[in-house]
């Protein structure tokens, strides 16, 4: 049964939230998991085994990101560990040159925008002197805000170890960083610059092909490995400004799935 509005004493009726076409017939995806929400109303509007545990790969750093940002202010600046080179011989990365010095901001920044492990790897070393030390915090951080089918074993999501967690635990973190201003902007940025203060300058850009293209994406950010599969969390504005997110794990043709059930959001759900 649909929610029904409620009217105030001035008589104004709160708006429902999102109704569902009774005749939709479902959306068929790659995905082994998805979750699409309503961010107005909390209300769910597509799952698919949303609580399942499954490795996440680079959406890791959604949890790694919203850590930091409680140890660390954006403008300190951080040296370069040596750990970075390992970072760099495996996955995505901006090429952190060791012993040079570039602020917190910037970092993120590189980790959310191009998902560069080596900017991931130095935050996680600078604020809690290893990276051992750092996931020890975050998964502590994790339960205490109620992420209970979230754990990572590392601070970039490469594979190994104990960590996963689910469609809809990824929708709560990607929402988290979207309210967070310091990080909201980096989700929906196409390029970016990194500068050391020594003057080493690193251009990159963003790993989410979906971003410039039709769907209004407010937020988003990706994940990939072979044991993951194909991983993207989005927020997406409607025409009429409603606000929904999404996530595919698991996918075979993660922007090709995402964009097929945005879309078939848009088509089988009306908004007060």
């Amino acid at each position: 049964m649909a929610p029904s509005a409620e009217a105030n004493e001035s008589g104004y009726q709160a708006a429902a939230g999102p109704v569902k076409d009774i005749d939709a017939l479902d959306v068929v995806l790659s995905a082994r998991a998805a979750y699409v929400w309503d961010l107005e109303s909390g209300a769910t509007l597509h799952e698919k085994a949303p609580d399942e545990r499954r490795p996440i790969a680079s959406l890791n750093k959604l949890a790694s990101a919203l850590a930091v940002v409680t140890l660390t202010r954006p403008t300190d600046v951080v040296e370069i560990p040596k750990e970075v080179a390992g970072a760099q011989r495996l996955g995505a990365h901006v090429r952190l040159p060791v012993g040079q010095h570039v602020m917190v901001s910037e970092l993120l920044e590189a980790a959310l925008v191009a998902s560069a492990n080596d900017a991931v790897v130095a935050l996680a070393v600078s604020s809690m002197d290893s990276e051992d030390n750092f996931v020890e915090y975050a998964n502590d951080f994790l339960l205490e805000r109620g992420f209970n089918d979230t754990r990572l074993s590392n601070a970039t999501g490469f594979s190994g170890g104990n960590q996963y967690s689910t469609a809809r635990e990824v929708g709560r973190l990607l929402e988290m960083a979207y309210e967070n201003p310091e990080l909201r902007a980096y989700l929906s940025s196409p390029t970016g610059t990194l500068t050391t203060s020594e003057g080493t300058r690193r251009n990159y850009e963003t790993t989410n092909d979906l971003l410039g293209g039709y769907l209004p994406i407010l937020s988003g950010k990706t994940g990939y490995t072979v044991e993951a599969g194909e991983n993207l969390a989005v927020i997406v504005e409607g025409e009429g400004g409603q606000r929904i997110g999404a996530v595919v794990l698991g996918s075979d043709y993660r922007f090709l799935d995402m964009k097929v059930l945005v879309d078939w959001i848009w088509r089988h759900y009306s908004w007060s």
